[in-house]
């Protein structure tokens, strides 16, 4: 059986949140590898343990880091399908109430930026899995670019926030798929 999903555009991982993770998954620890190393004759045989201890955390955060890039939106003309780091979801359009969907600027409208993460994993300009919005509502998200931002309201009561190179022609797409 081969999969019929169509993949939409997504818009690249923002600058910030590459950033944040190269400072946090390689030169945090690098740099504090060549202090414990600069200093290895007054710390005796426990340098070694410390570079050690050093390369466990910088692998353990880039195992952390890394699913950034596993980053997908499908549709197969029934069912929306996202991917977003460790967290998938999937739903049939019909679940979706398209008539209340619309394109938004997070920057603009607050009330869709999330406030706390209850499941989900964030950095500057990057958000997924699950988060309560500023409005209290609860959202499933997969944004990279905040200005780009499709809302589309869910049955359950939920929000999927979803970022698309052009959110206006995929909630087009959506819109007639369900008509």
């Amino acid at each position: 059986m081969t999969d019929m999903f169509r993949n939409f555009a997504l818009p690249p991982i923002g600058k910030s949140a590459i950033w944040f993770a190269v400072v946090l998954g390689t030169l945090v620890p690098a740099t504090t590898a060549l202090v414990v190393i600069g200093m290895a004759d007054a710390l005796g045989d426990k340098a070694m343990v410390v570079v050690a201890l050093q390369a466990v955390v910088a692998l353990l955060v880039l195992a952390i880091l890394l699913p950034m890039w596993r980053r997908q939106v499908a549709f197969d003309g029934k069912q929306l399908r996202v991917k977003a780091t460790y967290y998938s979801r999937q739903s049939p359009l019909s679940d979706f109430r398209l008539d209340e969907a619309r394109v938004v600027d997070t920057r603009e409208r607050t009330e869709f930026k999330p406030l706390v993460k209850t499941n989900g994993f964030g950095l500057p300009g990057f958000w997924a899995g699950h988060f309560l919005l500023r409005d209290k509502r609860k959202a499933f998200c997969l944004v990279t670019d905040v200005g780009k931002v499709l809302a589309l309201p869910h049955a359950d009561g939920r929000v999927w926030l979803l970022s698309f190179e052009h959110p206006q022609a995929v909630l087009d797409i959506l819109r007639r798929a369900a008509a």
